[in-house]
């Protein structure tokens, strides 16, 4: 089972590939989410990695 930082990790590398296959085949709609999922994630995981305050 991953953890919560494995498991974010997962998934930016996930839609980061779906980026690149979205620019690749210039679907710019399919790659404007990509890259709002890779934002929110990466969000996500600074967010799960700061201090508990």
């Amino acid at each position: 089972m991953m953890n919560p930082t494995e498991f974010l990790k997962a998934r930016i590398a996930e839609w980061e590939a779906k980026s690149k296959e979205a620019g690749g085949n210039a679907d710019f709609k399919a790659f404007e989410f990509a890259e709002s999922e890779i934002k929110n994630y990466k969000a996500m995981s600074e967010a799960y990695e700061q201090p508990a305050a």
